[in-house]
């Protein structure tokens, strides 16, 4: 065993997941302070359902840093990456920026529904129309029953 070996000096960090855990800790910290901004109203609170986008962010923003730690610790530096298939994360982009940009017009629920379902084509495999249908309306009903219905959220 070498020094080098030792010291793992010379070490090289995949980049592409640097920029993914910055972009990441970016995303969610901005999503705890616009959560953290939400008006006061009878459903935010320590138990309320508006406390809910705090917690999200909050959580989003604990595995972003501990997704950094482990990246700068090295655990990805022996992965090569293969970006042969990296058209199918910008093209995910894409279908949830267009499905969110809609949300004035069809609203929230249907939005995502439409977005995850559209995302689920993506992926190769059998009865991918299924697949898609089934993801869409399973986060439609969530989205609908859980956080419409059950919690009270307002949905846009």
């Amino acid at each position: 065993m070498s020094d080098r070996d030792i010291t793992r000096a010379g070490r090289v960090y995949p980049v592409s997941d640097l920029i993914a855990g910055v972009a990441c800790l970016a995303g969610c910290g901005a999503f705890l302070m616009m959560a953290l901004a939400l008006p006061a109203g009878h459903s935010t609170g320590d138990t309320g359902p508006g406390a809910l986008p705090v917690q999200v962010g909050i959580f989003g923003t604990i595995c972003s840093l501990a997704y950094l730690v482990i990246t700068m610790r090295g655990a990805f530096a022996d992965e090569q990456g293969d970006f042969s298939r990296a058209h199918r994360a910008f093209v995910a982009f894409l279908i949830f920026v267009i499905c969110l940009a809609g949300v004035n017009w069809i609203g929230l629920p249907l939005s995502i529904a439409a977005a995850s379902g559209l995302v689920t084509l993506l992926f190769p495999g059998e009865r991918r129309l299924l697949r898609a249908g089934a993801t869409g309306l399973g986060l439609w009903l969530i989205a609908v029953l859980l956080f419409g219905k059950l919690l009270g959220l307002p949905m846009p």
